[in-house]
């Protein structure tokens, strides 16, 4: 079926990214009444320049685990825009994540 009149075909070229993405994993210990989503809503509202995508990849209570508590492990995937992340810049995005997970109540698990 040939397409009508001034229908575009074409999609937009893919461009990837010039630099290539960093993923840090972060475990958190948070009140067992805390759901998941919270958290992860919150540690993608933490740095929007930097955190393009947040996943979450385990959820644990038992053996080791604070009554009252569950491990959330999170992926985080950072995308520099113009030049590489130096160790300064990791450290500072990771802070200003837990920063956010704090207010939700969450540690950083040890």
């Amino acid at each position: 079926i040939p397409p009508k009149k001034g229908a575009a075909l074409a999609r937009t070229a893919y461009a990837p990214p010039p630099l290539q993405a960093v993923r840090r994993d972060f475990a958190f210990l948070v009140p067992a009444t805390l759901a998941a989503g919270e958290l992860v809503r919150a540690v993608k509202g933490a740095d929007k320049a930097n955190v393009v995508g947040v996943r979450l990849f385990d959820a644990f209570t038992g053996a080791g685990v604070p009554e009252g508590m569950k491990s959330l492990a999170l992926e985080v995937t950072l995308q520099p825009v113009d030049k590489s992340y130096a160790e300064a810049d990791l450290k500072a995005i990771a802070e200003r994540i837990t920063a956010a997970a704090a207010k939700l109540g969450a540690v950083l698990r040890g």
